[in-house]
């Protein structure tokens, strides 16, 4: 008995003598989290013509430049509109020294995007491009009543601008043309070339607007150091934070297409009222079944492993520091809290989203043929070929024929948080937007930035206007709108920009 006692002392000490190892090492870990921000000083407000700007901005608005096919486009179409909405409006980017190139410089005279070009002291380094695009998505008619104001009136009261392309994405164009007019009066000579690449039709895949621009450049030896499109914005009410975040796409997640498809023996065919066990519906309802209930694994290496290392330090709650310093034992908690949500459920895995399911023509008829539609979006390191692995062996059923669609786009590859490209851009939020925090993400969706890869190793995503969680089902949505202070310090964060990454203190490669 005595020995037992002895033992169960023994035990308890070796116990806690494991507890105090742990605590030591969370703590210590802790307390060698350090910051990733970088300390700038606030950059003076730049004299804006406030009234001026926004006054421009609405009238971008007010042209229903919707997306459409090449081929449905015709001469009096608000795409081509815009475009000379903008040529009317900024002469200055239009003429010497800037060169304009569009329609037939890209293979086709009826292609709308615009590529500006304003040639640097330097040609030896690699260009700056900046993007935006002004196609927008249409409005449902039967949603326009529900709308505040009219969609494509760009009213203005106290506050904000509305209208669609107030987020996505006039604002870009806009305040992008109007610091580099602003640039271009105070007599700014840049180093680096820079680049103005606006769309006609990201809404679609952007296959005749900035593929077709990219191809142009590559074609022509054009070599960028950077390009900055939309993806991230500075999210007000960050869950976790007390401090606005700024997040920064550093990547973005593929996207790929499965169809999958059955067809039964005939003799599975006929009247509802005698099944087989499985009709050809429930056979694709099965394996959809199955694929939802079997998500992809969780990979915090993905690109989510940089995010929580900057927002980390920067947590106001000290468990929250003590669990971003410690993955390596709180992983499972941080990753299962993430899922809980759609939206961060997509940052920690390859997603997979049924979307179609097809088969049948009568209510009392035995379909012979079924299929569904997979929208899979791919996170960086995953590949297309290994996703299509993963759904054939979750299915693992050899009725269900799995078909990947054509054309699909792999995971980007991810820009390093610690190059020059991405310390200038956050160095530049940090003097405009000196109350926020910078991270580094993956966005979940798409942009058109991904056609310059062939060209440029540091692409970065971010339009830094505020937005609340409300705001987020304002894009694409109703009732889209800008704050109007949000769209003066736009201007004012691109006119930076271009002073701090192609102005005359830019080092060679």
């Amino acid at each position: 008995m005595r020995s037992l006692r002895i033992h169960a002392k023994r035990l308890l000490r070796g116990f806690f003598l494991m507890l105090g190892l742990l605590a030591i090492v969370l703590t210590w870990n802790t307390w060698r989290l350090e910051s990733r921000q970088i300390r700038v000083q606030p950059q003076p407000a730049m004299k804006l013509d406030e009234q001026a700007l926004i006054s421009r901005f609405q009238a971008a608005i007010r042209i229903p430049s919707i997306s459409k096919p090449l081929a449905k486009l015709t001469a009096e179409d608000p795409i081509y509109q815009f475009r000379d909405f903008l040529s009317e409006t900024f002469p200055e980017l239009h003429e010497d020294p800037w060169i304009c190139r569009t329609g037939r410089v890209f293979g086709d005279d009826a292609i709308a995007s615009v590529l500006l070009e304003w040639p640097g002291e330097n040609p030896d380094l690699g260009g700056i491009l900046l993007m935006s695009h002004f196609d927008v998505v249409p409005v449902e008619s039967s949603s326009k009543a529900v709308w505040r104001h009219p969609p494509f009136d760009g009213t203005q009261d106290d506050e904000f601008v509305w209208g669609r392309g107030t987020l996505d994405c006039k604002q870009g164009v806009m305040a992008i043309l109007e610091a580099m007019r602003r640039l271009v009066e105070d007599g700014f000579r840049p180093e680096r070339t820079i680049y103005v690449a606006l769309g006609h039709d990201e809404e679609l895949g952007g296959q005749d607007g900035n593929l077709k621009m990219a191809d142009w450049m590559r074609r022509n030896g054009r070599r960028l150091h950077v390009v900055l499109d939309e993806g991230g914005c500075i999210f007000k009410d960050f869950p976790g934070m007390n401090r606005p975040t700024a997040l920064v796409g550093i990547a973005e997640k593929g996207i790929l297409n499965i169809l999958l498809s059955v067809d039964v023996a005939a003799q599975e065919v006929g009247h509802g009222s005698m099944p087989p066990p499985q009709t050809a519906v429930g056979t694709i309802a099965t394996a959809v079944a199955k694929l939802q209930s079997q998500p992809f694994p969780v990979r915090i290496e993905g690109g989510l492993k940089d995010t929580l290392t900057y927002l980390g330090p920067e947590m106001p709650s000290v468990v929250s520091r003590v669990a971003m310093a410690n993955l390596w034992l709180f992983q499972p908690l941080v990753t299962r809290q993430l899922a809980a949500k759609p939206s961060g459920n997509a940052l920690i895995r390859t997603t997979l989203a049924p979307t179609v399911i097809q088969g049948g023509i009568e209510y009392n008829i035995l379909p012979h043929h079924a299929e569904g539609m997979l929208n899979l979006r791919l996170l960086p390191g995953d590949s297309v070929d290994e996703a299509v692995d993963y759904v054939r062996q979750v299915i693992n059923d050899s009725r269900v024929q799995i078909t990947p669609q054509e054309h699909p786009k792999p995971a980007s590859s991810m820009t390093d948080p610690q190059s020059d490209a991405f310390l200038k851009l956050q160095k530049t939020l940090g003097e405009i937007y000196p109350e926020a925090v910078v991270a580094p993400f993956v966005l979940v969706g798409s942009t058109d930035s991904v056609h310059y890869s062939a060209i440029c190793d540091h692409i970065l995503r971010i339009i830094p206007h505020r937005i609340s969680e409300r705001d987020t089902q304002r894009f694409h949505g109703i009732d889209e709108r800008i704050a109007k202070q949000d769209y003066i310090d736009l201007v004012r964060f691109y006119h930076r920009l271009v002073h701090n990454t192609a102005g005359p203190t830019t080092a060679p490669e």
